[in-house]
Parts: C-alpha cells; structure tokens; sequence
C-alpha cells in the first residue's frame, strides 16, 4: 500500500515544494497584486488593527478573513504566561467585509470574536465617504 521503489524516506526540501505548490492552487500562497490588495484591505480601518485576519480571501468585492484576539481581560498578563496559557486565552475572529477599499465608495466590516471562557463580540465598522 505504501510501497514505493523510491522508498519511503522523502527529502523535507520535496515535502516543502509540494506544500507550496498546493498552497499556490488554492491561491493561499501567491505572488500576484490580487493577493497583496487581500492582505492589505484589513488595514486602516478605525479599530482592530490589532486584530486583523491571518488567513485571508477575497471572491469579488467581499473579503472573509480568520483570525485570534486576545480578551482585554487578559492583555495585562500576557507577558506573564507560559505557551500553553497563551493559547488558550486566545479565543477566534471571524472577519467579513462588504466593498472594495476604494476612494469615494462606502465598504462595510463585521467581526464576530468567540471565547471558551469569556464573552465574545460582534463588532460592525462602516464607512462612508462624504
């Protein structure tokens, strides 16, 4: 079943290669300026600049992001945790945005944070040029 004439040891260079081209299928992983405005459309918004997605992806005008945040309950001690408390007083994000950041368009952002142990929140930002 996992025979293999090559054998089975593979090189970690070939494991990363292929991690790589999946990731650039998916367009997870890319070089173009599509993915740089994706990057880059959670930033200059009033608050949680802190708190933008780490995995992002647009389709059309609308932006979708996942990301972690850290309960103000918390924020203090941060600097004080081991590894295994800094996860966990991690909680989810969960990011939508509506409209292309553009000048003289309105766009709109709504985040949705969850938290095992304290409350989460769903914040909602939009702006409107004048």
């Amino acid at each position: 079943m996992f025979h293999s004439p090559a054998g089975v040891c593979f090189s970690f260079q070939e494991g990363v290669d292929y991690a790589t081209e999946k990731l650039e299928q998916l367009s997870l992983l890319s070089e173009d300026p599509q993915y740089d405005a994706e990057s880059e459309y959670w930033n200059d918004w009033i608050t949680l600049d802190d708190t933008n997605p780490l995995l992002t992806q647009s389709l059309e005008s609308n932006y979708f992001g996942v990301g972690i945040w850290l309960p103000s309950e918390v924020e203090d001690r941060m600097h004080d945790m081991q590894a295994g408390e800094w996860i966990i007083n991690h909680g989810l994000q969960f990011s939508v945005g509506l409209g292309d950041k553009q000048a003289g368009k309105p766009r709109m952002r709504f985040d949705y944070r969850w938290h095992n142990q304290y409350d989460g929140d769903v914040l909602m930002q939009v702006e409107v040029p004048f």
